[in-house]
């Protein structure tokens, strides 16, 4: 592929740059004295519009689905943007199937910024024409509404559908032949596996259970989880020693240790990903820079969540500031 291509893209993302929090934006955000102050330190920004709607919640909501309908217009490869949008597809999908057996409205946690529109969705579900998902969806849909029947238990209809997206997100990479791409989906996979393998020993559950939740795919063989489920959890670091993980994970081991807090790894997984794509946007050609500024501004609007939930429950700055991830500008 000419990586020449992505060049009026890239030179759009160079603007839209410009116009992120930066870490003087948010530090304002992190002291504001209050929810509603926050609100206002936040107007002048792109966000203005959206936390000025009824909910806050439903703003940041609209501001990803509004960003994601932005990258399908300026991206000339959607692929790449797809490999970020397919989540989506697999929280909604996640979402219905849970609706058929719960029979609550769930509709109001469902996200249209999947490469599946949401109302197609609704339709297809409706109607049990599946035959107009994806493949690998269509197969997962199955077979997670079999496995609900027989356990009753919702965790599997995750897991199953877990793992169809990751799949999926191997099939895009696939279709674009851009190495950048699938080097960064097993990047994905490896994190996933690694986090899934920590809270699956701390929850003390069976090998069975770590085998049936783990993704394959990844650069990480998965005998490295399996055959370490019983080994004490702070020596786990050392069997990915040659990895590119065990920095952040020695890290995020050793603050678990001390507060057994599981976010504390989901944060330092989240910070060492972003560590990773900064690098990519000083690259003028290719599509590096375009999945490094969608991973930031996801990240953003995830901070901005954090930051304003806080706020609203009269959680103190430092507090929130402990929670948060790291920006990318």
């Amino acid at each position: 592929m000419d990586n020449t291509i992505f060049a009026q893209c890239i030179a759009r993302i160079k603007v839209l740059e410009t116009k992120m929090l930066d870490r003087a934006k948010i530090e304002t955000l992190l002291e504001a004295k209050d929810f509603n102050e926050a609100k206002r330190i936040l107007q002048d920004s792109v966000y203005g519009d959206y936390i000025n709607m009824p909910s806050y919640e439903d703003g940041l909501k609209k501001a990803l689905e509004d960003f994601y309908r932005e990258m399908v217009k300026i991206c000339p490869v959607v692929e790449v943007v797809d490999i970020f949008r397919t989540k989506y597809d697999a929280h909604n999908i996640k979402t219905l199937v849970k609706n058929r057996f719960l029979q609550k409205n769930l509709d109001s946690i469902l996200i249209d910024a999947g490469t599946i529109e949401v109302s197609k969705l609704k339709d297809i579900f409706k109607d049990d024409n599946l035959r107009d998902l994806y493949e690998v969806y269509r197969d997962a849909v199955f077979k997670a509404i079999d496995e609900y029947n027989s356990n009753k238990n919702p965790q599997d209809i995750d897991i199953i559908i877990d793992a169809a997206m990751f799949k999926r997100q191997l099939e895009i990479a696939k279709e674009t032949r851009i190495s950048f791409i699938k080097d960064y989906i097993q990047l994905l996979i490896d994190v996933y596996n690694i986090r899934t393998f920590i809270r699956a020993k701390e929850q003390n559950r069976e090998r069975d259970f770590l085998n049936k939740v783990l993704i394959k795919g990844g650069k990480v063989d998965l005998d490295v989880f399996i055959n370490n489920f019983i080994e004490d959890i702070e020596n786990f670091s050392n069997k990915v020693f040659h990895t590119e993980h065990f920095k952040w994970l020695k890290e995020g081991l050793e603050e678990y240790i001390k507060t057994k807090d599981l976010g504390r790894i989901e944060k330092m997984a989240d910070n060492y990903l972003i560590s990773v794509l900064k690098n990519s946007k000083f690259i003028s050609f290719g599509a590096e820079p375009v999945v490094a500024y969608i991973y930031a501004k996801e990240n953003e609007i995830k901070v901005l969540r954090i930051i304003l939930t806080g706020k609203k429950n009269g959680v103190g700055a430092d507090t929130i500031r402990e929670r948060l991830r790291d920006i990318y500008v």
